[in-house]
């Protein structure tokens, strides 16, 4: 893990924002505030373009580029040439490698190219001078994927090994993997099958803990799994001490977003019906598509209350009667499928290390069929009411995808009344807290939510 050792600093604050910070990372701003968000750090009247002239764009070289198509199409002729037809033998002996080898080669591996890279690029490579001398060198691996093709099954493949890049092992006091069918009266005929609860729950001691997180993974619906999230679930359920639940959810292109929310929607009623956890002994924790799915359960429950539509429309008899969780903590948010004209998911994944321009041109066309009728705005939980959720807490970066989607939903959150913590972290990529092994900001952000999701239990 990076040194704990980066002093945090104040440098600006007022009763409930506050600009923080370090000896060696990027700044980033807390905002406790009631009101809507204003980014003390950059002037409103700032176009993506203005912020981008300011940034280090393209690892400060103008040689290779994405609208070089020749350097493209040739990329992609080699890949279908000498990668592709072999890639899944390849997934398949990567992961009968035993985890603590494959950790141990990766973080070595870390080790040795962020000493080559301090030696010989320094900070020439990151979006700022500011980040951090492990995030200029993330930056230099990671910004050459926008430069390949991308498919669900190496996205599937990549976000499944998450907890090869975790520097902690799973030290649960056990593991339960859980497999169990739940009762449901009148049960849909579309999901007749699919009233199985699947996924793997982290206990901390013999007996429940007071409280037990509830954990969403994310993946753009293509990729996630309960394993492969379990070291990172496992490390903020120790910091908390609380008990994690992390269920398993079906993946597009088989699923579609009826099924996904029908998977969440069950695995929670199951935590409530068959292990007897109050919900308001319940804190979620949703990454990415997986905080969108967070957002959908507080809303269905919240609908259900008021008696309002639901979609899907059949879901009303599962939501009955399930209660409200007491908070949540959603990281990089992605809670907008309709399709980007303007702002961050447009501008940004030129700056985005996760949603790059790759994933974009690969990803999205998924959505076509992935929500029911093509109801991209009805289904898109930013545009669902906020009213009667618990208390949020949203971390994101403010050069990041799905930056401007995460702070309208704050901002329209807070006008119906919810209070949201928000952090806001410069220069970083889609859900950097997960890269908490190789980066400072990454240690800084996860420790704070810990610290959050901790006081709310208090209260």
């Amino acid at each position: 893990m990076v040194s704990s050792k980066y002093e945090i600093r104040k440098t600006s604050s007022d009763d409930k924002t506050t600009i923080l910070h370090t000896d060696d990372g990027a700044p980033y701003i807390i905002c406790e505030s009631n009101n809507a968000f204003a980014n003390p750090t950059t002037p409103s009247d700032m176009t993506p373009e203005d912020i981008k002239q300011q940034l280090n764009l393209n690892l400060g070289q103008n040689v290779i580029s994405r609208k070089n198509r020749t350097l493209l199409w040739t990329i992609k002729f080699l890949d279908d040439l000498l990668f592709r037809w072999w890639e899944s033998l390849f997934f398949q002996a990567w992961k009968r490698i035993p985890l603590s080898v494959r950790r141990a080669l990766t973080f070595g591996s870390w080790k040795v190219y962020l000493k080559l890279h301090k030696i010989f690029l320094g900070r020439k490579t990151g979006l700022h001078p500011s980040l951090s001398l492990e995030y200029h060198a993330l930056s230099t691996l990671m910004w050459f994927g926008r430069l390949f093709p991308i498919s669900p099954r190496r996205i599937e493949f990549s976000l499944s090994q998450l907890n090869v890049c975790t520097p902690n092992v799973v030290e649960a006091h056990y593991v339960e993997e859980i497999e169990q069918v739940i009762s449901i009266d009148n049960l849909p005929l579309v999901q007749k099958s699919h009233n199985t609860v699947r996924g793997i729950y982290l206990h901390q001691h013999d007996v429940p803990t007071e409280y037990t997180i509830f954990w969403v993974y994310g993946g753009a619906y293509l990729g996630g799994d309960a394993l492969g999230n379990s070291s990172a679930a496992d490390w903020i359920g120790r910091q908390c001490g609380m008990d994690v639940f992390i269920p398993e959810i079906r993946l597009a292109p088989e699923a579609d977003l009826d099924d996904v929310i029908w998977d969440v929607c069950l695995s929670y009623k199951w935590l409530i019906s068959n292990r007897s956890v109050k919900p308001l002994n319940i804190l979620l924790l949703g990454i990415s598509s997986g905080a969108a799915l967070c957002l959908r359960l507080m809303q269905l429950i919240a609908e259900q209350e008021r008696g309002e539509d639901m979609l899907p429309n059949y879901i009303s008899n599962l939501v009955d009667a399930m209660g409200m969780p007491k908070a949540a903590a959603l990281f990089g948010p992605y809670i907008d499928y309709t399709e980007p004209k303007k702002g961050s998911f447009l501008h940004y994944p030129s700056l985005d290390l996760i949603v790059n321009e790759s994933v974009q041109h690969y990803g999205l066309p998924y959505l076509n069929n992935f929500i029911p009728g093509g109801r991209r705005r009805e289904y898109s939980p930013l545009y669902r009411s906020m009213q009667g959720l618990p208390p949020l807490c949203v971390v994101i970066s403010e050069h990041e995808a799905v930056h401007d989607m995460a702070v309208e939903f704050v901002n329209l959150a807070r006008a119906q009344g919810v209070p949201v913590t928000l952090g806001t972290w410069k220069y970083m990529c889609h859900v950097f807290p997960l890269l908490w092994g190789f980066i400072p900001e990454g240690q800084i952000s996860m420790k704070f939510v810990c610290e959050w999701l901790k006081q709310k239990a208090a209260q």
